[in-house]
């Protein structure tokens, strides 16, 4: 029996992963938790726009799991469970210190060796008519995509109810005791196989209790929204210089997010809703055709590096396996992360490529 802590997007693909390959499944889910990070996911599949200098591994791996996403896509099967629109990004400049960063980013995109297409002003609206008159230009970048993330949820709950899996809805988890082949959680022992630790910004908590080690893992709070809106909806995702908007069915648009360092503080707080609000009037035309329909927030599981945590804890067992801190990556991540634990758990070669990820890289 595979034990799995965490029932977010990561929790969930692990799960669903491991039952398509014949393992049994325990997913534990806390009904005493508020905002988990995927409760803040806008649900981007954009690796090119979230690539960074100097993390190359992380971008690879990222670009490995889109390539997945892709392959998902082209099951008919499941093509329509989440809404997976192939509509590509717009990085949008309103003024010439946003064209310059724009520039800038074309440069790195061709360093790494993607291409992008820069927009000007009349290009950019020509291909986005939805935007106001008064931007600058714009950075088209294809195949940066993306999902809805409530659906995804549903379409995995539902297909590991389908496949026999379990899912334990409970009090919150906050210490494993291993006792032989047993493990006590919340007094109740289970017999199991491995352990998969997907707990998010939580995850530090439970492994501290547990065995007394601390993960350089922090909570970056994160608030976004949903509105419906009566006007046409944009083409493409677009990305400002302090939002980023994906349209859905329905005339739905979900916007995110902020980013802030406020512990496990799960309030939404009227400066954050200032922030997007006046984020999404300067950005946007006809704010007066905008319905509120959702304000969420999630808690983003933040690593000292900037990398999740994928892997055995060796220093506890070989059967406790990391599966956390993919920060604001998780949506985009869950693929190839669950093909990663799935072959820790069925303990076959493991590439030097995914094992950088490791925890042992901070001692665990």
């Amino acid at each position: 029996m595979i034990l799995i802590l965490g029932a977010g997007i990561i929790g969930l693909f692990t799960g669903y992963n491991l039952l398509k390959k014949g393992k049994k499944v325990i997913i534990f889910d806390a009904n005493n938790t508020k905002a988990n990070s995927t409760n803040a996911a806008v649900g981007m599949l954009a690796p090119l726009i979230e690539a960074k200098p100097q993390e190359f591994e992380l971008f690879n791996l990222m670009l490995e799991s889109k390539r997945i996403w892709k392959n998902l896509h082209n099951d008919r099967n499941i093509k329509n469970s989440f809404e997976y629109k192939k509509n590509g990004s717009l990085m949008i400049a309103q003024n010439e210190d946003d064209q310059e960063k724009l520039l800038f980013k074309k440069e790195f995109f061709k360093k790494i060796g993607f291409n992008s297409t820069f927009l000007d002003a009349k290009q950019t609206l020509d291909k986005e008519p939805f935007l106001n008159s008064n931007i600058t230009s714009s950075l088209f970048c294809d195949n940066q995509d993306q999902i809805n993330p409530d659906l995804l949820k549903k379409f995995l709950i539902k297909e590991i109810h389908e496949m026999g899996g379990v899912i334990k809805v409970g009090k919150k988890i906050k210490k494993i005791l291993l006792k032989k082949n047993k493990v006590f959680l919340n007094n109740v022992d289970y017999k199991f196989e491995k352990i998969i630790i997907s707990c998010g910004a939580w995850s530090n908590e439970i492994i501290y209790n547990s065995f007394g080690l601390k993960v350089p893992l922090r909570p970056l709070k994160g608030i976004s929204l949903l509105v419906k809106s009566s006007e046409k909806l944009p083409i493409h995702n677009l990305w400002f210089r302090n939002i980023y908007i994906a349209p859905r069915s329905r005339g739905i648009l979900a916007i995110g997010a902020t980013e802030e360092e406020k512990g496990f503080d799960s309030s939404i707080k009227i400066d954050e809703l200032y922030f997007l609000t006046n984020s999404i009037w300067e950005s946007f035309p006809k704010l007066e055709s905008l319905i509120l329909k959702k304000i969420r927030v999630g808690l983003r599981p933040a690593i000292v590096d900037g990398n999740p945590i994928i892997g055995p804890m060796k220093k506890i067992s070989p059967n406790i396996i990391c599966n956390f801190g993919h920060y604001r990556n998780g949506i985009l991540l869950a693929p190839i992360t669950a093909e990663i634990v799935s072959k820790y758990v069925f303990e076959e070669n493991v590439s030097g490529k995914y094992k950088f990820f490791s925890p042992s890289r901070f001692n665990l």
